[in-house]
């Protein structure tokens, strides 16, 4: 293969030992340095570089592979002995060449180096192991943050913010619901507050299995209070799941054997809606939907009461549903 003249001098100008190799492990040429090292003696093979000449063939076999570094585990004849040999295959135009440049790096630099690269990926894999950690205390903070620590369902903060997001969404339907559960005080007074936390739980998870849209939010906003959000829904949608939700607690009412540690309890409900392109704030909406739950109770409790359709002696039900 010729060798140009500039790539000569390039090759000799280099302060390590370099080797020009062909694929049969035949030595096509050397630069200064490395002739400086074997004096008169030209080395012909690979064979002549290593300690235990058999190993020429896995050191061949790896070279072909083109695999840089996978020549550590050899050792290399005495005068050698304190060097390790780095391969490269060349290309010349773009052309692959069946010829590869071996490289003598000083045993310090490539242990050196790599003492480095060790630190460097451990430290790599400690600050990956901890930023892993931070995000999941993140998250569980987070979580945490907007979830509601008796019942597990979200809290108020979570339901502001999913109001929030619905509002800034002005081309949607958007339904607000304001829950109270009836008398519940006196339950807390007769039985005790376990027995009242025990039945906030138990509605908690009533009301989340009542909501079958994906969209659908509920959330505990109050002692006894719920909030529900039905984004995209349409009236006669929001009543049916305003009326479900009542039915809901009737039915487990009538559903409870003897003896379970349930209480009997009602639900009042007030319904608010925000119109496509109403510019409605949120502390607005909700307190249409707490209207709404007002005169729910004032007319008996245990019922939905939609804020505008609230002159209507009798509000449109979903009991079918």
């Amino acid at each position: 293969m010729p060798w140009s003249a500039d790539c000569r001098a390039l090759l000799n100008a280099m302060s390590m030992p370099v080797f020009v190799v062909r694929a049969d492990g035949e030595i096509e040429w050397l630069n200064r340095r490395a002739s400086q090292l074997f004096g008169n003696r030209v080395p012909k093979t690979i064979q002549c570089l290593l300690a235990s000449p058999s190993r020429s063939e896995e050191f061949l076999r790896a070279m072909r592979r083109n695999q840089a570094f996978s020549h550590l585990a050899l050792r290399l004849v005495e005068s050698l002995q304190d060097s390790y040999i780095a391969s490269t295959r060349i290309a010349r135009h773009g052309e692959v060449l069946d010829f590869w440049l071996l490289e003598l790096l000083p045993r310090q630099w490539v242990v050196g180096g790599m003492h480095q690269l060790s630190q460097m990926i451990q430290r790599t894999t400690v600050l990956k192991r901890e930023r892993a950690a931070a995000e999941k205390t993140a998250l569980v903070a987070q979580t945490q943050a907007s979830r509601d620590a008796l019942t597990g369902i979200a809290n108020r903060r979570a339901f502001d913010d999913w109001l929030a997001t619905a509002l800034a969404d002005q081309q949607q339907h958007l339904y607000v619901m304001i829950l109270d559960l009836d008398y519940f005080k006196a339950i807390n007074d007769t039985h005790g507050h376990d027995l009242g936390d025990q039945v906030l739980q138990r509605v908690a998870r009533l009301l989340s299995g009542t909501l079958t849209r994906r969209d659908d939010q509920v959330a505990r906003i109050g002692g006894e209070e719920f909030g529900v959000l039905l984004p995209g829904a349409d009236i006669h949608a929001s009543l049916k799941v305003a009326w479900r939700l009542v039915m809901t607690l009737r039915n487990h009412n009538a559903g409870c054997p003897s003896g379970d540690s349930w209480q009997p309890v009602t639900l009042s409900v007030g319904v608010a809606t925000r119109t496509p392109g109403n510019n409605i704030s949120g502390r607005e909406l909700m307190r249409q939907a707490d209207r709404g739950l007002y005169l729910a109770k004032q007319r008996g409790r245990d019922q939905a009461v939609h804020v505008a359709l609230s002159g209507q002696s009798d509000p449109p039900r979903a009991d079918a549903g």
